[in-house]
């Protein structure tokens, strides 16, 4: 699992790690009983505080996607490949709103953003 985050995103970190570990999680990329990165290791990684990562975990706790387990730290749950499949498409319309707001300021076409997404789909491959 990879996390990244930028400072300058009018996100808050603890959200940017927040939302990259729930993605992981619901994509499978990370299993049911795996432990995520220690809190320690994740903070001195990323070169924020314990507390950011305390928090972004914790709140991924709140939502039933891992626990805490004495000894192994933050835990991975499983998660109802209905309920994940749900999620990630969720995110995928939201950045789709996102990408559609961004073209109109950019006064981009429909046409214009299929010719990019292809190209993008394209070059990841």
């Amino acid at each position: 699992m990879r996390v990244v985050v930028s400072t300058s995103s009018s996100t808050p970190i603890y959200e940017q790690i927040k939302g990259q570990v729930r993605s992981s999680i619901l994509s499978g990329e990370v299993q049911a009983g795996q432990a995520l990165p220690s809190l320690r290791q994740l903070a001195a990684d990323l070169r924020v505080s314990i507390i950011t990562v305390t928090r972004a975990y914790n709140d991924l706790a709140a939502e039933g996607l891992v626990k805490s387990e004495h000894g192994r730290g933050f835990v991975v749950l499983e998660v109802e490949p209905g309920i994940a499949r749900a999620a990630l498409q969720e995110r995928v319309d939201d950045v789709l709103r996102e990408l559609r707001i961004a073209a109109r300021h950019a006064r981009l076409s429909k046409t214009d953003i299929h010719h990019r997404l292809d190209e993008t789909w394209r070059n990841d491959d």
